[in-house]
């Protein structure tokens, strides 16, 4: 059938083959090449000996890594002065883990609020496949008729007045808040995932899994990356910035 289009019907489908048939060669090139250089690897005993050698420091390294990330708990999502009496370790221990761990991730709670439990369950799953980030809880209950002790200090400290509140710590330095479920679309029902892709993807405090990624729609529909970076006003300090605070 004739649509009126003529001779340009003609010229459009003969770009599209042009177009199609130059990016079929420039990968059968590609592919070529990858084959080429992979044959001279076989041919190469020094070359491939070469490359096994370098294989094997990186996974040497990687598991050294590892290693250390363990025996500084990382791998497990733990309370910090697990079973301590003295409320004043609290505030040793955290400043002690920004200063042990690269990428730390602390959680203020409280077990009285329900909505904590929300980022417990996340936690607890992510901890175990992020070795690279330290991932601890601090209970805040009763800091208000505890003052001096040192979850109170680190409450005033760092402007902890949402529960639950996740503070990111990177190179001793706390960076950002995330208070309540704002970044997740402000609803509890958030997957792990979508809590792997912020803390990641946004925040750049754990490395994203293949498998951790979310889809656009998903993240549309949630409304993530609505970040809203506040400040809260500290009664000692006045106002609390998130890119203020740094541990020596």
């Amino acid at each position: 059938m004739d649509l009126g289009f003529g001779d340009r019907n003609n010229e459009i489908g003969q770009a599209t083959a042009q177009a199609l048939l130059t990016g079929a060669r420039v990968q059968e090139q590609s592919l070529d090449a990858e084959l080429t250089k992979f044959d001279r690897l076989l041919d190469d005993d020094d070359a491939l000996e070469t490359l096994r050698q370098k294989r094997l420091k990186e996974l040497q390294s990687t598991y050294t890594k590892q290693q250390k990330w363990k025996s500084l708990g990382h791998g497990t999502y733990q309370e910090l002065t697990s079973g301590s009496s003295n409320t004043n370790d609290v505030a040793k221990d955290f400043f002690q883990a920004s200063k042990e761990s690269e990428r730390l991730v602390v959680h203020f709670y409280r077990p009285s609020t329900r909505l904590c439990d929300v980022f417990h369950a996340h936690l607890s799953k992510l901890a175990p496949k992020h070795l690279e980030t330290c991932f601890v809880k601090i209970n805040v209950e009763g800091c208000d008729a505890q003052e001096g002790s040192g979850a109170s200090y680190l409450v005033e400290k760092l402007g902890i007045v949402v529960m639950p509140t996740l503070v990111l710590i990177k190179n001793r330095q706390a960076f950002h808040h995330i208070r309540g479920f704002d970044e997740f679309g402000g609803d509890e029902d958030f997957s792990s995932n979508v809590l792997a892709y912020v803390l990641g993807k946004n925040h750049g405090i754990l490395d994203l899994r293949d498998d951790e990624e979310v889809s656009d729609e998903v993240l549309q529909y949630q409304g993530i990356n609505k970040m809203t970076i506040r400040k809260i006003k500290s009664a000692k300090k006045g106002y609390y910035d998130d890119e203020e605070d740094e541990f020596e």
